[in-house]
């Protein structure tokens, strides 16, 4: 409830409209806060994009570590025995 409040105030105070100019090609004119939630999502999706890789690559190294202690675990389970 407090978000979709939050929401509309800020619509209504940023409903001017403006253009983007990307240097290839313009944006047509529209309300600053359509603009401004437009980046806001476009920045969540390329950090989930980016966090990502870094947990896979995380993910990946965890298992190659589980396996390593795996083997050291049953060596020296040979070793005590």
């Amino acid at each position: 409830m407090v978000a979709l409040v939050v929401g509309v105030l800020f619509s209504a105070r940023n409903s001017q409209a403006a253009s983007l100019d990307l240097i290839f090609f313009q944006l047509p004119p529209m309300s600053m806060a359509i603009l401004m939630l437009l980046s806001l999502a476009m920045g969540v999706l390329f950090c989930a994009f980016i966090y990502s890789f870094v947990t896979l690559k995380l993910k990946r190294q965890n298992a190659q570590l589980q396996r390593q202690l795996s083997k050291l675990t049953q060596s020296n389970n040979k070793v005590a025995r």
